[in-house]
């Protein structure tokens, strides 16, 4: 007797065995098919019926465990998407199987895996801002322009060299004209007893750029007529500039202004530092917005009798940095800006003057060999730069202008030059750069070859003045001893034999013990 076993796939919707014939007979109804299923051979029963026989089925073959994803499933995928709700192969084989238009609903629990949403994939990317920040917006990439064809290349070419052919003209015209121009000014440098650079100068004397940008009463009007006709105007339907300017033309009003009231409509449009700091504030803002940086912006005046009001601004939760971090509240960091600022007490020449650029890049050097070594302690030597710098730690300055020797800062002798430095070394063209092992081997060679060569490569430090005699320490005179402040190795040994524990006074021995117990 072989024993028949039966899977889920051998019920119906409602779970009860599918009869075809007598009750012993069960057809077996697979939406699979045998070959999906593995099963190679069928053995009939008594009664005719086909069931599947458990020593017939290949257990090898992959497609018993795993299940075939529909077109929906795999379009949300890729889609990025929530998966639509699963749905038994086997029922829904079954119901097309049966040629009814009436959907039946599965009899089985779904699993509680197929009800779950699964996590976006973008929640696994972190690496740009768009992909951390799905919800907001953010600047798309350009595209490039569509190729040209055949006929518009060939179009423009002929617009540009119709372009290049009229300038051509235009020039040749200027120099004829500046040739005439030579001739005449010989001629009147001749006639008056002049010379020609002094009629030039007289002729290219105008200039239509202006030397000072002071403020114009005009643009000041116009400007207090936009505060007040488009503050409350929605964008789209405030003036113009064409039309302010005509207002302020008609307004009878602005034609009687006095001098004071028009002294104080220009030193209103004069709070140049406040408006630009609103700017500064929108651009931080905005750039937070689209890159989700934080800013910090400190602004406060250069001189104690300046009028200019501080003012401080902070993305996000900046200011909590400097109460976390230092404890301070940022406010106090601004007041103590402010006066740190004004007793500098230089002008705008003080501080950009010989001994203070000097001093500003001496610091930027040392602070980028500190931040490339990440030694604190480290000095820079110019003097054996090629040794002490170069070799022992791997580094070099590249970009240090041609035209300054490469000295102390502190020996450059002219503005212009420590000037030009300076400003190499904040435009980053001169910078720090850490040395590959092969450079390093190379550079080696390299003072090795020039040691051999008998160059001094690396100079010796000078002797002292009284190299080779005694340096003992003179005796002070009686009268400077009480007055004498203790050596640094002398106040210590008086702190430590201060802190040390004092002994007892008296000592009692193991003899005496002894013979104090047998008394007792």
């Amino acid at each position: 007797m072989s024993h028949i076993f039966h899977s889920v796939d051998d019920l119906d919707i409602s779970g009860d065995f599918v009869a075809n014939g007598g009750p012993d007979d069960f057809n077996v109804t697979n939406d699979y098919g045998a070959g999906s299923l593995g099963i190679d051979h069928t053995e009939r029963n008594a009664s005719g019926g086909n069931v599947h026989s458990f020593d017939n089925i290949d257990w090898e073959d992959l497609s018993l465990y795993t299940m075939p994803l529909s077109a929906d499933e795999l379009q949300a995928i890729n889609a990025d998407t929530t998966f639509p709700q699963l749905r038994d192969p086997s029922i829904a084989n079954m119901s097309s199987a049966s040629n009814t238009s009436e959907s039946v609903p599965p009899s089985r629990i779904p699993s509680p895996i197929e009800n779950t949403r699964p996590d976006p994939l973008r929640d696994a990317n972190s690496s740009t801002w768009a992909a951390r920040n799905p919800t907001r917006s953010v600047i798309r990439a350009r595209t490039p322009p569509p190729r040209l064809s055949d006929a518009q290349k060939a179009s423009r070419k002929v617009k540009r060299d119709q372009k290049m052919e009229k300038t051509k003209r235009l020039h040749d015209a200027v120099a004829l004209y500046l040739d005439e121009q030579k001739l005449k000014i010989g001629s009147l440098s001749s006639a008056h007893n002049v010379t020609p650079t002094y009629i030039n100068d007289i002729i290219g004397s105008h200039t239509k750029y202006r030397t000072t940008r002071k403020v114009q009463l005009t643009n000041a009007l116009i400007h207090a007529k936009a505060k007040e006709m488009n503050t409350d105007q929605p964008v789209g339907s405030r003036y113009t500039l064409v039309e302010l300017r005509e207002m302020v033309a008609n307004d009878p009003q602005m034609k009687e202004l006095t001098k004071d009231e028009k002294a104080d409509i220009l030193r209103l449009s004069l709070s140049t530092v406040s408006r630009m700091s609103l700017i500064v504030v929108k651009e931080l803002d905005d750039l937070r917005v689209h890159t989700g940086t934080y800013a910090t912006m400190f602004v406060v005046r250069g001189h104690i009798n300046d009028t200019i009001q501080s003012s401080m601004h902070g993305t996000d939760n900046s200011e909590d940095f400097w109460e976390d971090v230092y404890d301070i509240p940022m406010a106090d960091y601004l007041r103590q800006y402010e006066q740190w600022a004004c007793t500098q007490n230089q002008n705008l020449n003080e501080r950009d003057s010989l001994e203070a650029v000097r001093k500003q890049v001496r610091k930027m050097i040392v602070r980028g060999l500190i931040a490339l070594t990440g030694k604190k302690n480290i000095t820079m030597n110019y003097s054996n730069y090629e040794t002490a710098v170069v070799e022992t730690y791997a580094v070099r300055l590249i970009g240090w202008p041609a035209s300054i020797k490469f000295i102390n800062p502190s020996n450059i002798g002219t503005v212009g030059d420590i000037r030009k430095l300076r400003d190499a070394l904040k435009a980053r063209t001169c910078y720090w750069t850490a040395l590959t092992p092969v450079e390093v081997k190379a550079h080696t060679a390299e003072l090795d070859v020039r040691r051999s060569a008998g160059e001094v490569v690396r100079k010796p430090r000078k002797k002292r003045s009284d190299a080779g005699g005694s340096r003992k320490r003179k005796a002070l005179p009686a009268a400077h001893r009480e007055n004498k402040r203790p050596s640094k190795k002398a106040r210590k040994m008086a702190a430590s034999s201060s802190e040390a524990p004092k002994s007892v006074e008296f000592i009692v021995s193991s003899g005496e013990e002894e013979e104090d117990f047998e008394a007792m």
